[in-house]
């Protein structure tokens, strides 16, 4: 009976309100996620087995080709979808026809073909980003697999009804096709296959996230820890009847907090450069590849950093902030350490989601509920900087500074009060309890 008595006081104080609130908010979070990234799975692979092609040879076997194409295709539930591009600017042409990935036959391939040589064809992708799922369309790869296998049933079958083949033509059937692949970025254009792009971008891509991850939760937990303890201690107590204005202390907690976060920050930047650094294989394994990517806009200049950096400054002083007024609500040590979560979860979701899919791409209500989350914007600020996207930039730096206005009031609010010595979650039914008894 002892046990049992102990067993259930343990559990009632293990299991409260907090406990129970944790579980259906991390539940919901990671259903959210789940639900996000399944739609933009769904949405992906949807047109996988897809391929649009432009045929500039236009002649009898180039349709042979796409009739054998279109075939398989059907028998594989895709579809082929023609168009016609026309110049060599593929950038303005991409835009143009609204397509993300194109296969294009140019002008000579039945000529190299009927010649028993191995003839090229072009791949063009436009990259909207650099998540991983974005770019989850038919890849050159898949396209050149499709595009062989129907011209070398087409060659066969033409080469067959004349007799026996030759030697020239059976070492053709081998390997007809050569592929030629560019990537489109923006209005620009270069000769550079879109996963060579991605692999070269994944390192810096992934360094801002994790950096302003690490920043979050560290400079979260110092400034809750520090309100949470000085209230539980009743050290704050003193330290706000003392002749010094709250102002005064708030500013100062926040800025030492601000302080050690930003050092952390250099020290992890560094730490990771070198480690994505020494992965990748050093700059020498990929300084061909770099006046591509820089006519591209995918390196990061000056500019391009400072933008980054005014978002990261924002989300910190925005978490501070609500690490303030969760370090009020906080009635002992436990309690404390429960508070953090939310801010773990509004931290986790919007980094998990931008490393994975391109958030502007999701659902209408999805989208805007991952935007609705401050930090949203700081984790799509590299991306948003390399592809232009000022629009949602701006939008987001505007949210944030409305959003750090209104949290920084709310705090200031329970500071200048005595709300930061009465307020806590579930204080309200203990103190109930003791005026009862």
């Amino acid at each position: 009976m002892k046990f049992f008595n102990l067993f259930r006081k343990e559990l009632k104080e293990m299991l409260n309100i907090q406990t129970i609130m944790v579980m259906i908010i991390s539940v919901a979070a990671l259903v959210f996620a789940g639900r996000a990234m399944s739609d933009a799975v769904d949405e992906s692979t949807s047109d996988m087995m897809d391929i649009t092609i432009c045929d500039m040879d236009k002649t009898d076997f180039t349709d042979a080709v796409l009739t054998e194409l279109t075939a398989q295709l059907e028998n594989a539930g895709g579809k082929v979808k023609t168009v016609d591009i026309r110049s060599e600017d593929y950038a303005a042409e991409m835009k143009r026809l609204d397509i993300k990935s194109c296969v294009v036959i140019p002008e000579g391939f039945t000529e190299k073909v009927e010649a028993d040589e191995q003839a090229t064809v072009e791949f063009v992708q436009k990259m909207t980003s650099l998540a991983t799922m974005s770019n989850l369309t038919t890849g050159s790869d898949a396209a050149l697999a499709m595009l062989e296998a129907a011209v070398k049933s087409t060659i066969y079958a033409d080469k067959i009804s004349d007799g026996s083949m030759t030697m020239d033509e059976v070492t053709q059937l081998e390997a007809p096709l050569a592929l030629e692949e560019h990537t489109v970025v923006a209005d620009k254009s270069e000769n550079i296959s879109s996963s060579i792009v991605m692999s070269l971008c994944s390192a810096q891509t992934m360094i801002v996230p994790i950096i302003m991850f690490v920043l979050i939760m560290f400079s979260s937990q110092m400034i809750l820890n520090a309100i949470s303890t000085e209230k539980i201690d009743k050290t704050l107590e003193t330290l706000l009847s003392a002749p010094v204005s709250r102002l005064s202390v708030i500013s100062s907690k926040m800025l030492a907090a601000g302080i050690v976060a930003a050092l952390q920050a250099v020290v992890y930047m560094i730490g990771m450069q070198e480690m994505m650094s020494g992965m990748t294989g050093g700059s020498d394994a990929t300084s061909a590849y770099d006046d591509a990517l820089k006519n591209l806009g995918l390196t990061m200049n000056a500019g391009q950093y400072v933008m980054v950096g005014v978002q990261m400054f924002l989300s910190i002083l925005i978490a501070l902030s609500i690490s303030m007024i969760l370090g009020a609500l906080a009635k002992d040590a436990k309690s404390a350490q429960t508070l953090l979560l939310p801010i773990t979860f509004s931290t986790m979701i919007p980094y998990l989601l931008s490393m994975v899919l391109d958030i502007r791409t999701v659902t209408p209500v999805l989208r805007y509920i991952v935007y609705a989350i401050p930090f949203t914007h700081t984790f799509m600020a590299s991306e948003n900087a390399m592809f232009s996207n000022m629009g949602i930039y701006w939008g987001g730096v505007i949210y944030q500074a409305v959003f750090l206005v209104i949290c920084m009031t709310l705090a200031l609010k329970i500071f200048m009060s005595d709300k930061i010595f009465t307020m806590s979650i579930g204080g309200n039914r203990e103190k109930k309890k003791a005026v009862r008894s």
